[in-house]
């Protein structure tokens, strides 16, 4: 399966797509972020690991949020 920026945060993903390669730290983010989507994609997992994951994934998600409000001309020029 092909992990998308644009699949996991729609409402996001213009914003950022165009900075992750210029931006280490909204890279490192992103690149988090597929990790824990796939960790999260893994069947066998247990309940506990998969409630961590989502826990972190939701972090992730909101801290790139926060990076948007944070700087929105660097980031979406």
């Amino acid at each position: 399966m092909t992990w998308e920026l644009s699949d996991e945060l729609p409402e996001l993903s213009d914003a950022l797509s165009g900075h992750i390669e210029t931006d280490a730290f909204l890279s490192e983010a992103i690149e988090d972020l597929k990790k824990v989507t796939a960790l999260l994609d893994d069947t066998s997992i247990t309940a506990s690991e998969r409630a961590e994951w989502a826990h972190i994934r939701s972090e992730l998600v909101n801290e790139l949020r926060r990076m948007v409000k944070r700087n929105p001309r660097s980031i979406s020029n």
